[in-house]
């Protein structure tokens, strides 16, 4: 059996360089990478299908189910490096719990970690073509410098994601203010009201809101203002005062002031334009 040696305690990793032809879906407690060395490769984890490219590798955590579909790896050379937790110890959990949008990690890319993880990988791949055997302290040696720069690279990925989900949340909060621009622009609405709708304080509310859309509050609501005041002088006869008292401008001189802000021209100049 392949994970013998693993199970027994035999060995506390195990590495082996090949065509890799069909393999059968399976699962094993071990993590498993597969690094392209050359040529293309289909590989299924967790019933998805991934296409994999020379220098390329797949992560496949504990317990995931994973095979290369029949015919797949045709002219393809891939290294096969499964460790377990007797190899990774107390470290073991946090690559069994890392979670990756795509289990597939492009080591081409040109970043610290990234460059790292191909030197090892290829010292790996030319050990083996010159010796199915090699020296096994020095396979030990590489195998765990790639798991501290994986796991480098794994806390650079999970920042980032981090990052980018609590980017939406506050996205997400800031789009009830949106919303109330939207349905609510013909009342006294203030920053205060847009505020408490997002759950956040005036001052972080108005920082987020700017940095969000590129426009302060009462920017962005008197815009939908004046798109509705717009809509009204090409549509309808309503005087300017009427207009301005339906977008929520009820001042006709500081509607129109507002109005050549957005639009740099005057209602009545617009109207007369339209028509």
């Amino acid at each position: 059996m392949l994970y013998q040696k693993i199970l027994t305690g035999e060995t506390p990793y195990l590495t082996f360089l090949s065509s890799l032809g069909q393999f059968p879906e399976h699962r094993h407690a071990d993590i498993e990478l597969q690094y392209c060395v050359c040529g293309t490769l289909e590989i299924m984890i967790d019933k998805k299908i991934y296409q994999m490219h020379a220098g390329e590798i797949a992560l496949v955590s504990p317990m995931s189910s994973h095979a290369i579909p029949k015919d797949s790896a045709k002219d393809c050379s891939v290294l096969t490096v499964i460790v377990g937790a007797s190899f990774l110890k107390q470290h073991f959990s946090f690559f069994s719990n890392s979670v990756l949008p795509c289990p597939i990690l492009d080591l081409q890319k040109d970043g610290k970690h990234e460059r790292e993880l191909f030197t090892r990988f290829e010292e790996l791949v030319e050990m083996y073509r010159s010796d199915p055997f090699p020296n096994e302290l020095l396979v030990t040696g590489i195998l765990y410098q790639i798991c501290a720069y994986l796991q480098g690279l794994l806390l650079e990925q999970n920042a980032l994601q981090n990052q980018e989900n609590k980017q939406m949340r506050k996205v997400g909060n800031i789009e009830k203010a949106l919303e109330l621009i939207y349905y609510c622009y013909a009342e006294p609405l203030r920053v205060e009201d847009a505020a408490e709708v997002t759950g956040y304080g005036k001052s972080n509310f108005c920082k987020i809101f700017k940095s969000t859309f590129g426009s302060s509050f009462h920017q962005a609501l008197n815009q939908q203002r004046i798109q509705s005041a717009c809509i009204l002088l090409r549509e309808t006869n309503m005087s300017v005062a009427e207009i301005a008292q339906e977008v929520g401008l009820p001042e006709a001189k500081s509607f129109c002031r507002v109005f050549k802000g957005v639009m740099q021209t005057t209602p009545g100049q617009y109207r007369k334009r339209q028509k």
